[in-house]
């Protein structure tokens, strides 16, 4: 077996392996520059004694497609590369079509090997990683980490819109085209369409374009993920990651959402998420007295919504011209996207509420949100006195920035906020590793993957890219092998021992 690092402890080396493959997909906005994240990727992990392999979907697009590419302008080649890719997914029925194609890709690179009467087996490839450039769709982020399991990691790249318009212009895109673009980009109507907002938020580690700031960003990230046992949270990611385990308390039918107020320092001030408040304060728990939306069987927002729209089409019953009342419903629900009737308490103000009745002031504090903030939790947040808002997931429903734009800013501006009497409260996207890689990363003890030591005889362990391994490596085998593994070492043990007699007696 090949010597271990020495900050992993005790390892079960027949079902480890330690030259396992990465697949690493990346996400992000149309006019994002990922030319120096990928060259970044290649040559971090080249450290780590990794083989980059590259794979992009536009590539493979015109290979099960027969939609015509257009690549008479910048613009024009993007957007009939979007248009084939929505076909090919419209035609197959697949919105997870792309990623389908890039595993059949990095399957064909294996090296295949005779089973005798089985079928033919593909090899492992020792120390390889592949990137995928780039992905569009949650469905495609689901069939990836159905298939590779803790082998795959998605990076999320964050660039602001102007940062991708100028970009696009650089490259002779016309202004107005160029937000166009980036407008359906973020989130066709297509139901086979980019969905490159939603996808974002799916990202296990979060980096950011401007200045190069991606490249320590990376770094650390793949020292994580290469069983650095010294690297701990920043005090966004432990906020974030308290955020986030307050929304799994939420018993809501629509979404979980949590939120986590702190001081300037980093000093945990209350923790929110959304659900029904209870008399005395606080929310419901799950007892006796439990009077959540799940426990009455319905969303409250959503019967006042229909009962609205039944309104509507009772009043507009003679200027039908032939469309179909289940045509109108339809449209009008749509229109009537709101979130006032609702019985819950959002986390944001859920936070805030915690705040009051503990007497803990929240102002010149930093909110921390699992979903962009609601214009209904917005004003509060401002007149709470909260310093910055901090979020992941974007929230289509929200109109909290065209009411409140005189107090809050969003993304690139917040770089630059208002000075004077009147300072805007920053809207910022989030950077860093995200909630759901936490455990694993950072946890000695209690991730998935080995065991780390920082210390051995009472000396600090030294580590080296070059010899680490994977924290939590991607197995190639299936249970059903490992399950062979497993009684194959059983088998090994002395037969003298009774338990292992009367086992294989059974």
């Amino acid at each position: 077996m090949p010597s271990r690092p020495p900050q992993i402890r005790d390892p079960i080396e027949h079902f480890d392996c330690v030259d396992a493959e990465l697949v690493i997909g990346l996400v992000c906005a149309v006019g994002t520059d990922y030319g120096p994240i990928r060259d970044s990727l290649t040559g971090i992990l080249q450290k780590c004694g990794y083989l980059t392999r590259v794979v992009k979907i536009s590539s493979l697009i015109p290979k099960l497609t027969d939609y015509v590419l257009d690549t008479s302008s910048e613009i024009a080649r993007i957007t009939s590369h979007m248009n084939a890719g929505n076909q090919g997914c419209r035609d197959s029925g697949r919105k997870d079509l792309w990623a389908l194609a890039a595993i059949a890709e990095i399957n064909a690179a294996r090296e295949k090997e005779e089973s005798g009467k089985g079928p033919i087996l593909q090899k492992p490839l020792p120390r390889n990683v592949h990137i995928i450039l780039t992905l569009k769709r949650p469905e495609e982020v689901a069939t990836l980490r159905k298939i590779y399991g803790d082998g795959f990691f998605l990076i999320g790249v964050f660039a602001t819109e102007k940062e991708r318009l100028d970009f696009l212009i650089d490259e002779n895109a016309p202004k107005e085209e160029a937000l166009a673009l980036i407008k359906r980009d973020s989130e066709e109507s297509d139901p086979y369409g980019q969905q490159t907002r939603a996808t974002f938020h799916l990202s296990d580690v979060f980096v950011t374009l401007k200045d190069e700031a991606y490249v320590v960003e990376l770094e650390r990230f793949f020292d994580l993920v290469f069983s650095d046992p010294f690297i701990t949270p920043t005090k966004r990611e432990h906020a974030m990651f308290l955020a986030y385990a307050s929304s799994l308390r939420s018993g809501q039918l629509g979404r979980q959402v949590g939120a986590a107020i702190t001081s300037r320092s980093g000093d945990i001030l209350a923790l929110g998420c959304n659900d029904v408040p209870k008399p005395g304060g606080g929310l419901y728990w799950p007892d006796t007295e439990d009077r959540r939306d799940h426990i009455l069987g319905h969303d409250t927002n959503d019967k006042q919504r229909d009962k609205t729209v039944e309104l509507l089409i009772s009043r507009l019953r003679d200027e039908l011209h032939g469309r179909s009342v289940d045509e109108l419903r339809r449209e009008f629900r749509g229109i009537l996207d709101i979130t006032e009737y609702g019985r819950a308490v959002h986390a944001e103000m859920d936070a805030l509420l915690t705040c009051a009745r503990s007497g803990v002031s929240p102002v010149g504090g930093i909110l921390y949100t699992t979903t962009f903030p609601c214009h209904n939790c917005t004003r509060h947040i401002i007149a709470a006195g909260i310093e910055r808002v901090i979020y992941i997931e974007p929230y289509a429903k929200s109109r909290a920035e065209e009411l409140h734009n005189d107090a809050i800013v969003i993304e690139e501006k917040a770089r630059d906020v208002a000075k004077g009497i009147r300072r805007k409260v920053p809207f910022t996207p989030f950077v860093g590793v995200g909630p759901r890689k936490y455990f694993d990363l950072f946890s000695l003890s209690l991730s998935r993957g080995f065991e780390l030591v920082r210390k051995r005889e009472g000396e600090m362990v030294k580590t080296s890219r070059s010899e680490a391994c994977i924290r939590v490596p991607m197995s190639p085998f299936s249970y059903i092998q490992r399950e062979a593994i497993a009684i194959k070492e059983l088998d090994s043990l002395p037969k003298q021992l009774d338990f292992f007699s009367d086992l294989k007696e059974q």
